[in-house]
């Protein structure tokens, strides 16, 4: 098993065993600072020795807190001053106590890596193993050397187990983010779909409603056709709820295209809808299938359109789809795509369509745009016009 196999098992048990592992190490290697302190005690006069101890002690003690803190994850705004104290102490040991200090010296290069970032860290922990060779000069260069070389290592390795450990709580985090982010995207994700199958069909039921109530009674016949194609409709809303909960449903732009132009035609609205062409991606196409419903969904709920035109305009690897009507409202209320007097009218119901729309178009690396002209309200829709220029943008995430 690889090493990132291992890591997708990270949970707070293998957290707490990191933490705890590289704590008893860290905590452990403070028993050194017995050899210096036993050579004080037993070979210098009562004052140097009283001095030695101070200063090892108080070494040793700024070594645990900053290691414990950093392996716990707990840096304060204190670690920079305890650091600053510990380098003091560290540069007076060597006069005052023996050379047998070199059994310490692996504790201010560890602080330096766990408590600094980046460049400063390193930069510190290489300066100090240098500073502990040039303040033992005068001691037989193969001890120097000797010790040297120990405490790199042993300052190398207890960092990086203090290290790990963090980055494993760190990775436990992150994981623990990216699923809460997973699921306030599906929720999104399901809000989105529900308003946008909801919002079209129980438009169109009210509309078919609306029309049905107008019906003289003597057309019983006609009356039966409206109620029936009324009761598809809500049967159709509830198998597309279901779907969108199961997060199964398929848009098909041909289905949609048809469906929105039988609509629209009962409501008395003309439809003239170019032919898009064959090489747009399914993902594209599911797109655009949510752009055409929620155009026409905001048409008959925000405009007195006559007239819906669907035009395609190749411009190189991009296809521009407009879907225009002529049933911009006297006053500055706007129509099909839902500005204006439909923005107003989503938000203060807290909808999503329009958002949706944006959302589902950039996600297939197209956008969108709307505008008024001489009564005309049209939506344009950008989006890659064939499977390569889809793939790149999939790709880079950026348009070409």
């Amino acid at each position: 098993m690889g090493a990132s196999q291992r890591l997708r098992g990270v949970g707070p048990g293998t957290v707490r065993l990191a933490r705890v592992t590289a704590g008893v190490f860290l905590v452990g290697m403070a028993a050194f600072a017995a050899v210096p302190l036993a050579e004080a005690l037993g070979a210098y006069p009562a004052l140097r020795a009283a001095g030695a101890v101070l200063l090892i002690i108080g070494l040793t003690g700024c070594y645990l807190w900053l290691s414990v803190r950093a392996v716990l994850d707990r840096g304060s705004r204190w670690d920079l001053a305890v650091l600053a104290g510990m380098s003091a102490l560290a540069a007076a040991v060597p006069f005052v106590a023996g050379p047998t200090w070199l059994s310490v010296g692996f504790m201010l290069p560890l602080a330096f890596a766990v408590t600094l970032r980046g460049w400063g860290a390193a930069a510190g922990f290489f300066a100090s193993i240098a500073a502990g060779v040039l303040l033992s000069a005068a001691q037989p260069m193969s001890w120097v050397l000797f010790g040297s070389v120990q405490n790199l290592l042993t300052a190398g390795a207890l960092a990086g187990l203090a290290i790990f450990a963090t980055l494993l709580g760190e990775l436990q985090r992150t994981r623990e983010e990216a699923a809460k982010l997973a699921i306030t995207e599906e929720r999104l994700r399901f809000a989105r779909e529900l308003h946008d199958v909801l919002g079209h069909n129980l438009s169109v039921v009210a509309m078919r409603t609306e029309l049905a109530t107008r019906i003289p009674p003597e057309e019983m016949a006609r009356l039966r056709r409206e109620l029936t194609e009324i009761h598809d409709i809500a049967r159709r809303s509830l198998h597309d709820v279901r779907a969108v909960v199961k997060g199964y449903r398929e848009m098909s732009l041909e289905r949609e295209l048809s469906g929105v132009r039988r609509v629209l035609e009962t409501a008395g609205v003309r439809c003239d809808f170019a032919e898009l062409p064959a090489t747009l991606t399914p993902e594209v196409r599911v797109a655009l299938a949510w752009a055409v419903r929620e155009a026409a969904t905001n048409l008959l709920r925000h405009s007195d359109a006559t007239v819906c035109l669907l035009g395609v305009e190749p411009c190189g690897d991009r296809i521009t789809v407009t879907v225009a009507n002529d049933g911009v409202r006297a006053g500055g209320g706007l129509s099909a795509s839902g500005a204006g007097a439909a923005d107003a009218a989503e938000a203060s119901v807290g909808g999503s369509g329009l958002a949706g729309l944006d959302e589902r178009l950039t996600q297939v690396g197209g956008s969108s745009g709307r505008h008024i002209e001489d009564g005309w309200f049209t939506l344009s829709l950008d989006v890659p016009g064939g499977p390569m220029a889809a793939a790149l943008i999939s790709a880079t995430g950026d348009r070409k």
